[in-house]
């Protein structure tokens, strides 16, 4: 009955049976990487397929050698368990910033098998930049083998606005306007040879924390938020019933972007009033500077980095108190903003900002005062949990849906393995 009512809500999506052998083998493919390894009686459970149809699809992927089976038979009885056996494939994951890039190469499981990252100065040629990453990559590719990358995702700054009249990408990147002078997708797949998926870098990271969020686990239906800044700007990923919340052209979650103070930004120059200029980490510099030499004992100086007040703040240094408490406020704030606007369950910081409790503690204190408590109560306010990287994390999960959504996860690896 449960098959039966799967066919139909198929049929009514307009598959024919081609497609829905396709969808099937997906599903069960798809399971089996989630759970690690089940019964044939447990795979038809939770999919709500007959047995003999997962038989059958477990009888093509023994054909096709990428699963084992536990026991010394193949029959499916009820103590066999069926698991994947996926060795030499893989997703790489390219990540772009205003400071440095990254290529992380996962197993099909997930698992990082290659982490590369590359620093470069801010004034450094984008040309010059984007001929080490090409080479970076080549090598990474060569090293796995071209065949055996089954997709490749590049994450980029925002905004990053998808579908231009004229078809081509558009970049206008807070401090990084040199990204707008390059196609990178073309020149990346110009050196691959294999085509690159774009995608903002914290819808990225907001997708690899709701996959691994335990809100999530508990409730598929969770709506997160997760707010990141790595330098001057600041990006929001959004994840709404599991999915990635786009906007027409790919700029939802741009809330850097965000005026939080117009008398700034009308009087000064066109950042000062944004959110981004605000509460983005470098502005925690600009605020130890502005009080520097009101604090004539303080263990940071001219010179001193973001890095270097998070570190002094942690040691309750008092001009590193001040800006960091300063920057959370801020946060707060704008943060606030955003929970009217989507109302989310939880709401998560990224690792750009400091790992500390008080720290946490003072942007949930500063979204209060303009929040309802009744709302707050009802909202989660934590730190990131993943230890990876999120937006390569955020990479692999994102090409490995669109190899699910597109039905092509079985065919890219039977070229892998021809």
């Amino acid at each position: 009955m449960s098959e039966m009512k799967g066919i139909i809500r198929i049929m009514d999506r307009g598959m024919n049976s081609t497609e829905m052998q396709k969808n099937n083998r997906t599903l069960v493919f798809k399971t089996l990487l989630e759970y690690g390894s089940m019964t044939r009686t447990e795979l038809a459970a939770e999919i709500g397929l007959q047995k003999a149809t997962i038989t059958n699809i477990i009888n093509e992927f023994l054909e096709m050698e990428i699963i084992a089976i536990d026991g010394d038979a193949a029959s499916g009885r009820r103590g066999e368990n069926i698991y994947l056996k996926l060795d030499g494939i893989y997703i790489m994951s390219i990540a772009i910033t205003r400071k440095d890039y990254q290529i992380g190469v996962f197993s099909l499981s997930g698992e990082q098998v290659k982490h590369i990252r590359c620093q470069f100065e801010k004034n450094e040629d984008i040309h010059v930049v984007i001929d080490k990453l090409k080479k970076s990559a080549l090598g990474v590719e060569t090293q796995f083998g071209k065949k055996n990358v089954v997709g490749i995702c590049l994450a980029v700054p925002g905004p990053y606005i998808r579908k231009k009249s004229d078809g081509n990408d558009m970049f206008q990147v807070s401090e990084f306007e040199q990204l707008s002078q390059i196609n990178i997708r073309a020149e990346l797949e110009g050196v691959l040879e294999l085509p690159v998926m774009i995608k903002h870098d914290a819808k990225l990271s907001a997708y690899a924390e709701w996959r691994n969020a335990k809100e999530a686990l508990e409730n598929k239906n969770v709506s997160l938020i997760i707010v990141r800044s790595r330098g001057f700007g600041i990006g929001a990923g959004i994840i709404i019933n599991g999915k990635i919340v786009e906007g027409q052209l790919g700029i939802a979650g741009e809330v850097g972007h965000m005026g939080i103070n117009y008398n700034a930004k009308q009087f000064r120059n066109e950042s000062m009033g944004t959110f981004e200029y605000c509460a983005g980490t470098e502005s925690a510099t600009r605020y130890m500077m502005e009080r520097l030499y009101e604090f004539p004992g303080s263990m940071l100086n001219e010179d001193s980095t973001y890095m270097d007040i998070v570190e002094a703040y942690e040691k309750g240094d008092p001009l590193a108190v001040y800006a960091i408490e300063k920057m959370a406020w801020m946060l707060g704030y704008g943060i606030a903003n955003i929970v009217y606007i989507i109302n989310p369950d939880c709401i998560i910081l990224g690792p750009d900002y400091p790992n500390v409790d008080s720290f946490v503690e003072k942007v949930r204190q500063s979204i209060m005062q303009f929040v309802h408590p009744s709302v707050c109560e009802n909202m989660v306010i934590r730190y990131s949990c993943l230890n990876e990287d999120s937006f390569l994390l955020g990479g692999y999960y994102y090409i490995l849906e669109s190899l699910y959504k597109d039905n092509l996860i079985l065919e890219r690896i039977r070229q892998a393995m021809d």
